[in-house]
């Protein structure tokens, strides 16, 4: 019985370091979408459409990765994790 609690405990820390690994790379790849969307605000000549790319670059990146901490957090919430 305590060997496959060991198994079933080896297992569980898999999943939470395999999800933790997840949210990283989503957290990651979020921040480089925002931080694309700012440049080009930088490198467009209009006025309007650097102010939108800019704004739209701030919401996706900051957004993106509250989502993924979230999303996170409520799957561990399901795996017991905490």
């Amino acid at each position: 019985m305590a060997v496959a609690h060991l198994r079933d405990a080896a297992a569980s820390d898999r999943d939470k370091w395999k999800d933790f690994g997840r949210t990283a790379f989503e957290c990651v790849l979020w921040s480089c979408i925002g931080i694309a969307c700012i440049g080009w605000a930088l490198h467009t000549t209009d006025l309007a459409y650097g102010k939108a790319a800019f704004y739209a670059g701030i919401a996706i990146g900051d957004g993106g990765v509250i989502f993924s901490l979230l999303a996170a957090y409520r799957r561990g919430e399901m795996r017991g994790d905490w």
